[in-house]
């Protein structure tokens, strides 16, 4: 198709989708009365106009005039497309809108694809800046070439070291890759060979000035973002624009902002969960700890070899237990998997190697899970071992400590090695005596009679090193009445998935205040790995894997992990950390206080994507597409495609959206994965896991790595990320109440002393939500008259006021109380105001109800630990007292559901009146500009003011640019937007020091 070829090869120039608007296009027109029409559209020769056939009007009305277009919205983003359903077969990716005149009129289009959608997009975003010396205009984007053009033929000149003029390829592959590091070698070298088969002149093998520029501009230039503009940011220019004559010029091209997109800065990953970020002080039940199974082994059960480089890449990789499997030697214990054929090495090797590496990658406490299997003589050399090496590192967890084990927390046993093993009774007075020997691979009888446990003897010397004493799993009753806080309970993941499945309820119960290992199955001699995510669903603290197995269930353990800094301790979800809330993995409801999120992936594009590694079914050509999937409670998880785009590893472009409603998001993962499309058997090119807590919103790159976790080379995905919450979809919607509501209804529970405590909180959990559902609505509200979606922020919001303010020539002096202004502009600047007067509500009322309900909640709190006494005297007792402690946890989840929501609506509000303080600084750059003095004379100067009282509902914005508290208010006070899409016209323009 045309239209694919001009989005893969012709984006990258503006005019070549002119070109291809101007040669004319069939595209739906919907009208208000919900018909939809095919109509025939061209952009006129001169670049002035666009035209439709056939049409019913004459056809000196089915004309739009360049001049007269106000903005271009893409998607379902005004009232015609939000209310009709697009015809069969057409996604709402294809659809777009031009607002145009003076009350803001909308030509309602739906493209045949979204490629083609683009292509009018970029071209009619190109063309509205009407002012010449505006950025979008075809001689800026000509001058912005020329000038990329010189900086190009200046570094060739300089790298040319005879009078050829001509770059030998050793030199010209350098030079390139110097430019742009994105530029892999065989790339290079492919393009060198296309050029060099159209020469016939003896000058194969050597390039020239003019060959050297369409190479870079043909290879660096990612045609995806031919329709970005530059962003007026000094500090992001300087940084990484590498054309001096841009960078003095202030001026941010498409090389620089390529590079800037590729830095760090646009990450997907949360910079803040690069180092430890959560609170490290919980007990050591509450965390999800990194472990390692038989870490001493590389490859299989059976016959692999061992080595301490498997606890070298183990430790490196964030793993905070470590297995060790001890068995006699000849002189001292060996380490090894036994009854197999897998080579041995020396405990003392192993000891050595763990005490060097241990704190290497994290400070926080390493655990050495011992499997012994030594005679006495030998555990006694074990023992001095442990002692001589690990020396002031080892933790012995004294009888008379203050806390018991599990609830120290990782801070506390910061920098120290904790052994898990057997141990002797208290009451043991002798030098040794006898445990039971309980390897992996038992697990918890099902019968009434039970197998009494082989009983191995132990050392009193080895006995006394071990704090976490790992014990048999029974059952949840067993272990509720009878389990030491100090005791860990090891599970096979046969054993672990039927309680998982059975009863996830009680498991998680288990799991606030015990430690619970599960381990792979003995029939996995292959080291192969299990779905963690099943186990980390209820709670379980050690869930080990084999580290020595790639795939995708390590992609799953990394990604995990990658959170906190990668220090191997992961704080659990607070429904699995409440000692009251109830939570099961398995329950499809809404989760009482957690408010679901959606989240809304666009994938753009991908770069330098690698040909499988092994593959042999093709040559270099690949055909990728992407695989997005989320792992997380059942209800959560799923998995969606990408198209293929067929013979294109370099650049493909796929612009496809997807939509996920993710439940718990706190443990929920999102893994991306690049496969090469082809019909004997789809192969693997990369991937990337990330937490949904770590994603960051708005246009970012994916940077992916291989089936092993090593990064590919330059290769990555460019998407766009936003998250709103379930009633967002995507789609503006307002939120009703009773939507909310669902989070916020508590239950009575018949007894007098605690429902009064229920009813003294309803107030402020009332006003909470009051507060919250204001702020929410009216953000909405603004941006639905704004005509963004659902996942707009502030800032954007901002950038439509002040471009429809700008482009109303017939008000050289606006201001919010005029009764000039044009209704859609007195409705916008209206929602505005109110927006910000209840996001500042929030901030002054949050602290406030925040502490009020949290008293009551502690309270409510402390009658629970005498609930059961309560009940009896109210004569409360079986199936009524559990009805009643139901309402009750409900309520508590509720209550603590309610702090977090605020908690979190208090962040967003404060977020966004920062965005509008910090838009200030941009708008007066913007404003300082120098214009040309003919442009000048021929404009009138827009001043835009806002209501007094606004200034006094929002204090906070009285300081922005230093206005005093009685100066006006702007009504934008500056917005980061694009130059040209804030003066679309030439008659109009902002007077400096007017914001």
């Amino acid at each position: 198709m045309i239209s694919q070829r001009v989005a893969n090869e012709g984006r990258s120039s503006v005019a070549a989708c002119l070109q291809y608007m101007m040669n004319g296009t069939s595209l739906v027109k919907v009208r208000p009365n919900a018909r939809q029409y095919h109509r025939f559209f061209t952009l006129a020769e001169d670049l002035t106009a666009i035209r439709w056939t056939p049409t019913s009007k004459k056809s000196s009305k089915a004309i739009v005039n360049i001049d007269s277009i106000k903005e271009i919205r893409v998607g379902k983003n005004t009232e015609v497309l939000r209310s009709r359903e697009l015809l069969p077969g057409y996604s709402e990716d294809c659809a777009f809108s031009i607002l145009y005149g003076d009350n803001f009129d909308s030509l309602d289009l739906v493209a045949s694809t979204n490629e083609e959608a683009n292509i009018w997009v970029t071209g009619l975003n190109a063309l509205i800046g009407a002012n010449k010396s505006l950025y979008g205009s075809p001689e800026a984007i000509e001058e912005k070439e020329a000038l990329r053009e010189r900086w190009l033929q200046e570094v060739f000149e300089e790298a040319t070291v005879d009078d050829s003029g001509c770059l030998d390829e050793r030199t010209a592959i350098e030079l390139l890759q110097k430019l742009s590091g994105e530029m892999t070698t065989n790339r290079i070298r492919q393009k060198l060979a296309e050029f060099d088969q159209m020469k016939n002149d003896g000058k194969r093998g050597r390039i020239d000035s003019k060959e050297f520029i369409d190479m870079f501009k043909e290879i660096a230039t990612r045609p995806e973002m031919s329709d970005l503009t530059p962003e007026k940011c000094k500090e992001i220019i300087d940084q990484y624009e590498p054309t001096p004559g841009a960078r003095e010029k202030g001026q941010l091209l498409i090389d620089g902002f390529t590079k800037y997109l590729l830095s760090e800065e646009c990450d997907i990953f949360e910079p803040a969960h690069r180092e430890v970020c959560q609170d490290m002080t919980h007990p050591l039940t509450h965390y999800f700890i990194s472990t390692s199974h038989n870490s001493f082994l590389l490859e299989d059960q059976l016959k692999g070899p061992s080595s301490v480089e498997g606890y070298i890449r183990a430790l490196g990789n964030g793993c905070r237990c470590v297995k060790v499997d001890s068995w006699d030697g000849p002189d001292e214990p060996y380490v090894y998997h036994g009854n197999t054929m897998t080579s041995k090495i020396l405990f003392r090797d192993c000891v050595e190697v763990i005490k060097e590496f241990a704190f290497a990658y994290s400070q926080y406490p390493l655990i050495i899970h011992l499997e012994n299997h030594c005679s006495i003589e030998q555990q006694k050399i074990a023992a001095k071992v442990l002692r001589s090496k690990l020396r002031d590192n080892l933790y012995i967890h004294r009888d008379d400590s203050p806390k018991e084990l599990c609830q120290m927390s990782p801070q506390e046993l910061k920098g120290k090695i904790l052994i898990m093993g057997k141990k002797l009774p208290k009451n043991c007075k002798d030098s040794g005596g006898e445990v039971s020997e309980e390897e992996d691979g038992c697990e918890p009888s099902s019968s009434k009679k039970k197998d009494k446990p082989k009983k191995v003897p132990l050392c009193k010397e080895l006995s006394d090193l071990v704090s976490l004493v790992r014990t048999r799993f029974t059952d949840f009753s067993g272990s509720r009445h009878g389990q030491a806080s100090n005791e860990v309970g090891s599970l096979s993941e046969s054993a672990a998935a039927k309680l998982a499945h059975c009863d996830a309820e009680n498991f998680v119960n288990h799991n606030k205040n015990f430690l619970t290992r599960v381990y792979p199955n003995d029939s996995r001699i292959d080291s192969s790995n299990f779905n963690p995510q099943d186990f980390w669903n209820c709670g379980c603290q050690f869930v080990s894997l084999n580290f020595q197995t790639p795939g995708q269930m390590m992609d799953l353990y990394d990604g995990r992990f990658r959170q906190n800094g990668g220090c191997g301790y992961v704080l659990k979800p607070s429904v699995m950390r409440d000692p009251i809330s109830f939570f099961s993995a398995n329950s499809k409801d809404l989760i009482p206080g957690v408010s679901p999120q959606m989240l809304h992936l666009r994938i753009i594009s991908g770069q330098q994507l690698p040909r499988p590694r092994g593959s042999t079914a093709k040559g270099d050509v690949i055909d990728p597409y992407v695989v997005i999937q989320i792992f997380g409670i059942p209800a959560d998880c799923t998995e969606r495609k990408s198209k293929t785009v067929s013979n294109e590893g370099n650049c493909p472009i796929f612009e496809e959206s997807f939509e996920f409603q993710v439940m718990l998001p706190e443990l929920a993962l999102v893994r991306f994965v690049v496969m090469d499309d082809d019909f004997i058997g789809d192969d693997f090119i990369g991937q990337y896991t990330i937490p949904f807590e770590c994603l960051l919103t708005g246009y970012r790159h994916i940077r992916l790595l291989s089936n092993t976790g090593e990064p590919l080379d330059n290769s990555s995905l460019f998407v766009h990320v936003a998250i709103t919450n379930k009633k967002g979809g995507g789609k503006p919607m307002k939120r009703k109440q009773k939507a909310d509501k669902l989070h916020t209804d508590v239950r009575m529970v018949g007894l007098k002393q605690i429902d009064d405590i229920v009813k003294a909180m309803s107030p402020s959990v009332t006003e909470a939500m009051r507060v919250r559902y204001e702020a929410d609505s009216s953000m909405d509200d603004l941006r639905t008259e704004c005509g963004l979606s659902s996942i707009a922020n502030m800032k954007q919001c901002l950038r439509v006021i002040l471009q429809r303010l700008s482009a109303c020539p017939q008000l050289p002096v606006l201001r919010a109380e005029s009764t000039n202004l044009p209704e859609h502009l007195k409705r916008v600047t209206i929602t505005l105001e109110r927006a910000l007067n209840n996001m500042q509500a929030v901030v002054e009322n949050a602290d406030r109800l925040i502490s009020s309900i949290d008293c009551k909640l502690q309270t409510f709190m402390e009658l629970y630990e005498d609930l059961q006494n309560i009940c009896s005297n109210a004569g409360i007792k079986g199936k009524k007292y559990n009805k009643l402690h139901d309402n009750y946890t409900w309520n508590v989840r509720i209550f603590r559901g309610q702090l977090d929501l605020l908690e979190s609506c208090k962040k967003e509000c404060k977020s966004s009146i920062a965005q509008v303080q910090s838009s200030a600084p941009t708008i007066s750059s913007y404003n300082s500009r120098e214009r040309s003095p003919s442009t000048s004379r021929s404009q009138r100067k827009l001043n835009l003011f806002s209501k007094r009282p606004s200034v006094d509902a929002i204090p906070a914005l009285s300081s922005i640019q230093g206005r005093s508290p009685t100066s006006p208010a702007p009504l934008s006070p500056g917005i980061d937007v694009k130059p040209k899409s804030i003066l679309k016209k030439s008659n109009s323009n902002i007077e400096p020091g007017s914001l």
